[in-house]
């Protein structure tokens, strides 16, 4: 039996640390007289994360060794949340098209920086969310795909698509028989 992608990042691991960054595609040419500026944004973003992961103990390193080399490389995905992030409440989303940025949710209120995640695909409210229906609301990335009606934001530890971002994978066991893992993943889009 093959394995089927995405995985699910393995339970009972933990993560020590999580570094989590959001990349735009824009671009930036400025006058070397001048220092005036001209920008374009080609709409372009996706999340970049560093993980690492405590010190395991045998079994456990060889479980997470074998979700590691299972992903076969960038050839893998895998869903994974930040670990601290986590919200509660009831929020939909009304339909939207791929790309947009702005969308119109219904529920519960949200603050500025609340992450939500919509089928796999993790977003962040840019601007805060009233409580109620129809209140539109800036979010980053822009919609991966678009959402039908009444499509539920999971809030409680939402999840994003990600993939390693090399092929290589490694590790090295140290004197007290632990193994600390530390890798660079990018949102598979």
């Amino acid at each position: 039996m093959s394995l089927t992608y995405p995985l699910t990042f393995p339970s009972g691991i933990g993560i020590s640390q999580f570094s989590l960054r959001m990349v735009k595609s824009v671009a930036v040419a400025e006058s070397p007289f001048t220092y005036n500026q001209q920008v374009h944004d080609f709409g372009g973003a996706r999340w970049e994360a560093e993980i690492t992961v405590p010190p395991l103990t045998q079994s456990n390193a060889q479980l997470f060794q074998a979700f590691l080399i299972g992903l076969e490389g960038r050839k893998g995905t895998f869903t994974m949340g930040h670990p601290l992030h986590n919200a509660s409440g009831t929020v939909t989303a009304d339909a939207a098209s791929k790309g947009d940025t702005r969308i119109s949710l219904d529920g519960s209120a949200m603050t500025a920086g609340t992450y939500f995640s919509i089928s796999n695909r993790l977003y962040m409210a840019t601007e805060a969310k009233a409580s109620g229906s129809d209140v539109f609301v800036e979010i980053q990335p822009p919609l991966r795909n678009a959402i039908s009606q009444g499509a539920g934001c999971d809030l409680t530890l939402p999840k994003g698509l990600w993939r390693l971002s090399t092929n290589e994978v490694a590790w090295s066991t140290d004197t007290s028989a632990t193994t600390p893992f530390t890798f660079a993943c990018v949102e598979a889009i």
